[in-house]
């Protein structure tokens, strides 16, 4: 996970919350209406706290005055609306107080309430910040940094920073922080950077422990350390920050830095999903399609991966084609499936051009076009999609729409198989078994075989099984052909549901059992298995 190179100030709009009070007000109801206030709304009631805060600021208490700005700005206990939460904070403001200062110096920066206007917003920030207060000071070096009413002066951003750091405030920190790290406006120090991270995080700054984390989890300024990652990650998850829910999440399903727990990475990707985080919605999605810490549940998968897909990911477009495809979660629509294939794969995706191309080639929602298929089979091959080289191998192994050349057709085979891919692998297997494209080589075509059979591959698992059967490029071996006949016969091959019957029959590596062999030819004579067929008739 990579570091932001600078950070930029969350502008807030704090209350005034002290029950104290040091004007002529002391004693009066007032002051008093103010302090009910900050009770009421501290207990949630909200339309108590207003009231009480109009009585208090309408009599002249300057706090309470803060406050009704901020209850208006937050749209809490009465409607929202920016422009009463500017008309409030002005009054204290011109009365001097610092926070209603800095909220109206938020409100010209981001145009809440009053035309934006950078120069005001850093007049009334500096008057907060002549008075101490912290988020002034950052809000100020946030205005330095980025060049807003002022100059921009990296230098100057650091000393404010520096200044509200230095009275604790965790955001202040956290930039700090930032500029240590990235060399902005002072001489980069890892260290430094590591120190002000790791006092923004204790002070619950849900941001500084995410970069804290990703510095554990990159080697950053700290040594290794995917345990301390997992625990910052953790920190800020469970104070609401999406990233770091999505990346707790990713940790949790792989057992990174942290006890393997796919049910609980799914509550987490469910987190982040619900706060719009895209990659946590695709992989939410993902978990409900296969039953990864959840139950299979296809509806599910479709609304996560059309709420990905809508915010552009491209994965999720592919995935949300693939539900159209097999109707999954969805009614099925071939066409729609191809455009949804289409658009992933103008965007880059290398599996969408592959599916794409298989469309084209087989007429699925398109019409069957083998140039298209052959120009999105080649786009995802050049991104080394195994699936797209062992196809566009096929195309020259079989001379289809290319001219035959079996060396080309070894050569894409090769690069597939080297990736894993057991078609491909079953595909060079055949080369080098027949000597198409390569020199003859049994003992390398038994090991691809092998290799591709290992995965499931029925058809290797069948050509793996005859050759242990004969000897061909491996000792020769009753027992493992029965082993490798029985996979493929059971997904359903006829011709390794006739040789297994075969060997049931002539007692080659299991006992000879004629009920068994009747049972495996009886199989293969319903696919319409001529040697079965004939076979049967014989017993």
């Amino acid at each position: 996970m990579k570091l932001p190179v600078l950070l930029f100030a969350l502008l807030l709009y704090p209350l005034c919350s002290s029950a104290s009070e040091n004007s002529v007000l002391n004693d009066s109801i007032a002051v008093k209406e103010y302090r009910d206030g900050v009770a009421a709304y501290k207990e949630g009631r909200y339309d108590d706290a207003v009231k009480m805060w109009k009585t208090a600021a309408k009599a002249g208490n300057v706090k309470a005055m803060c406050n009704l700005g901020t209850s208006y700005a937050k749209g809490t206990g009465v409607s929202q609306s920016h422009s009463q939460a500017v008309k409030w904070w002005r009054e204290a403001a011109e009365k001097g107080n610092d926070v209603a200062q800095c909220n109206l110096g938020n409100s010209y920066l981001n145009g809440n309430g009053v035309k934006a206007n950078p120069e005001t917003a850093l007049y009334w920030y500096k008057m907060s910040a002549a008075q101490g207060n912290p988020m002034a000071m950052t809000c100020l070096g946030v205005c330095f940094l980025n060049g807003e009413g002022v100059l921009e002066d990296a230098i100057s951003a650091v000393e404010c920073f520096y200044e509200a750091a230095k009275k604790g405030y965790a955001l202040a920190q956290c930039e700090l922080a930032g500029c240590y790290y990235s060399g902005t406006g002072v001489e980069q120090n890892m260290e430094e950077a590591i120190y002000w991270y790791e006092r923004s995080a204790k002070g619950g700054h849900a941001m500084a422990q995410r970069l804290l984390a990703i510095c554990y989890e990159n080697g950053d300024g700290v040594e290794k350390s995917y345990t301390d990652a997992a625990k910052w990650f953790m920190a800020a998850a469970k104070q609401g920050d999406a990233e770091s829910q999505f990346a707790i999440a990713e940790y949790c399903y792989t057992g990174t830095g942290i006890d393997k727990n796919q049910k609980e990475a799914v509550d987490w990707y469910l987190k982040a999903a619900r706060q719009g985080h895209a990659d946590a919605q695709y992989c939410l999605a993902g978990c409900y399609y296969s039953g990864a810490g959840t139950e299979v549940n296809y509806n599910k998968a479709f609304k996560w991966y059309y709420e990905a897909a809508k915010q552009g990911n491209d994965d999720a477009i592919c995935q949300l084609a693939g539900c159209y495809y097999w109707g999954d979660g969805v009614k099925q629509d071939l066409f729609r499936s191809a455009q949804l294939y289409l658009k992933a794969a103008k965007m880059g995706n290398a599996d969408a051009q592959y599916y794409l191309a298989e469309c084209y080639m087989n007429g699925n929602g398109v019409e069957f076009d083998i140039v298209e298929a052959w120009k999105w089979y080649n786009e995802a091959a050049n991104q080394e999609h195994a699936a797209a080289q062992n196809a566009i191998g096929v195309m020259h192994f079989e001379g289809l729409l290319v001219k035959k050349d079996m060396e080309k057709a070894f050569a894409s085979f090769s690069s597939a198989a080297e990736k894993g891919n057991d078609e491909a692998q079953f595909n060079l297997a055949n080369c080098y078994y027949s000597g198409k494209g390569v020199g003859q080589d049994r003992l390398k075509a038994a090991r691809l075989y092998i290799q591709a059979a290992e995965q499931g591959h029925m058809l290797a698992q069948h050509n793996i099984a005859v050759c242990f059967y004969n000897g061909i490029g491996v000792d020769k071996s009753y027992a493992d052909a029965v082993k490798w006949y029985r996979k493929a016969a059971e997904q359903g091959y006829p011709q390794s549901q006739h040789d297994l019957g075969v060997c049931y029959y002539n007692g080659d590596g299991v006992a000879k059992n004629h009920e068994e062999a009747k049972k495996w030819w009886k199989l293969a004579a319903e696919q319409e298995y001529e040697p079965s067929i004939h076979a049967l008739k014989d017993m």
